[in-house]
């Protein structure tokens, strides 16, 4: 099952960071119950309950378009929320290779102020582009351009190669500029989500400088 909530939780979700590159998950209670259970959030607007059902939900949303499901998804209100990061989020079975660690908890850089990042998308509209800034919000991940062009180049799978959630391909591409204030940490995606991950990741924990988006392409 999938849900909408409301515009003041979609802002408090966009102000913590992400599990990884255009999705949360997050643990919480709905309101009424005791009980707390862990939750899928796309693009901080649908929540979608992590259970047996979860790739076809996710699907679901990816197809048809997310203004779409939130029209006729019920809405959910949640209490006690907090957003797992890449080690919590680890399926039973899914080894950390402690040679290759994600990229928060590495050493914190400054951005060159000419390399370019990119962000992969299932949504046009990603609310991690601030567009009226033109920037990328705090806690928002990113892969580089160089493993970008690899992952097309040798035709892997970006959905595979950067640990996404959903099982369908990309449709969206963003790119980053930082500037030479930025801070950024860089590591490799981690297996999750069932998937091997191995793409570079890259963690923008306090965003980036206004004008340093560029423009969306499809992928």
């Amino acid at each position: 099952m999938y849900y909408k909530i409301s515009g003041l939780q979609e802002n408090q979700l966009l102000s913590k960071p992400e599990t990884g590159m255009g999705y949360q998950v997050i643990e919480a209670r709905k309101s009424g119950s005791y009980s707390t259970g862990r939750f899928l959030v796309l693009n901080s607007e649908v929540v979608i309950k992590i259970n047996s059902y979860i790739n076809d939900n996710v699907r679901s949303v990816v197809k048809e378009g997310i203004d779409s499901i939130k029209k006729k998804a019920g809405i959910i209100s949640l209490n006690d929320v907090s957003v797992l990061d890449e080690d919590q989020l680890r399926m039973v079975g899914e080894p950390k290779n402690n040679n290759e660690k994600g990229a928060i908890g590495n050493h914190v850089e400054n951005a060159s102020g000419n390399e370019l990042f990119v962000r992969l998308s299932a949504f046009e509209n990603d609310r991690r582009i601030d567009k009226k800034n033109k920037c990328l919000l705090p806690g928002s991940f990113t892969t580089t351009l160089v493993d970008y062009n690899e992952c097309r180049a040798i035709d892997d799978d970006p959905v595979e190669r950067y640990a996404l959630p959903n099982e369908d391909e990309i449709k969206f591409v963003f790119y980053i500029r930082p500037d030479k204030t930025d801070t950024l940490q860089r590591g490799i995606v981690q297996q999750a989500n069932g998937k091997r991950g191995g793409g570079d990741e890259v963690y923008f924990e306090n965003g980036t400088a206004p004008g340093t988006f560029i423009l969306p392409l499809a992928y």
